[in-house]
């Protein structure tokens, strides 16, 4: 039977962080709280969120690092995980494989001031199209809408990210419910709901390197080489690691859209080569497909 999701994990288990250590101690530290590390020194907090694909939400949340923190390449917070579920697998993980039979969403964890909180709540709130995550070709609860902060429903930090939907609100006519996740909890496509997890109890998982900084499929998608390449730096100074789940490896990125790819290098030996001729070969076959068929066919997928 698959172990319950009681190992030690990445996330920083308090909200206030220490000043940022000297680079070479900060590497040696796990991934997020290597982000924590990298993040600035006033007081801040390690959160997710999801909405739908992770890989359209992790390029959001880094333009909002660049516009609300003026960060760059050197501090970048935002990544890709799982969180949500109740157990890892037998080897004690979440993988792409088996993170929804495992009870997990996809979501994006970052570590920003807790003065910043209000603002990035905000962009989470705009990735809602009315009451749906943009991608509605993706069913199921491995999409469904969350938000981890430590202490839950019960943290005082949830009020600053509800009261954030205000804009969101007037515009749209109605507010989103915040309940409490107790894991594995349903879908919320089709709802004004968002489950909140306490990240102490559902801990942010980091997914593999392939998922990293990722085009998406869905138009405007096809994002920037230097976009696709912070992959890249941040496998050099170790704010993203290995998982060891099958093909973590370094992507080779293709837009769907415009048959464009590009091959932003290697990691720990591996090749993408596999990975590349699979998901050409994909395309191919889905070529004559209506373009809403073509997309719920590749927003998901990634090499077997």
């Amino acid at each position: 039977s698959s172990p319950q999701l009681t190992l030690p994990h990445f996330t920083p288990t308090h909200s206030t962080m220490a000043p940022a250590p000297p680079v070479p101690r900060c590497l040696a530290w796990g991934v997020l709280a290597t982000l924590s590390c990298w993040a600035a020194a006033e007081e801040s907090v390690t959160l997710y969120f999801g909405s739908g694909c992770f890989w359209h939400v992790q390029h959001e949340f880094i333009k909002a690092e660049v516009n609300i923190l003026d960060r760059d390449s050197r501090s970048y917070a935002a990544i890709t995980g799982y969180a949500g579920g109740l157990q890892l697998n037998s080897e004690g993980k979440a993988c792409y494989k088996d993170y929804g039979a495992l009870g997990h969403t996809e979501v994006v964890g970052l570590t920003i001031p807790r003065s910043k909180v209000a603002d990035f709540a905000e962009v989470f709130w705009d990735l809602f199209v009315g009451m749906n995550r943009v991608d509605t070709m993706d069913v199921g609860p491995e999409y469904r809408a969350a938000i981890g902060v430590p202490g839950g429903l019960e943290s005082e930090l949830l009020a600053v990210v509800n009261a954030s939907q205000a804009k969101r609100a007037a515009r749209d006519g109605f507010w989103f419910r915040v309940e409490a996740g107790q894991g594995n909890d349903r879908d919320t496509l089709g709802e004004a709901l968002v489950w909140v997890y306490d990240t102490d109890k559902f801990p942010f998982i980091q997914a593999e390197l392939f998922h990293q900084f990722h085009d998406d499929f869905l138009p405007g998608g096809n994002y920037e080489q230097s976009y696709n390449e912070l992959h890249d730096v941040l496998v050099r100074d170790g704010r993203i690691k290995s998982t060891g789940c099958p093909n973590d490896k370094v992507p080779q990125m293709i837009n769907p859209l415009a048959g464009e790819t590009s091959t932003t290098g290697a990691a720990e030996g591996t090749s993408t080569s596999s990975t590349a001729s699979s998901r050409a070969t994909a395309l191919s076959a889905a070529s004559q497909a209506p373009a809403l068929g073509l997309l719920m066919l590749l927003c998901g997928m990634v090499s077997a």
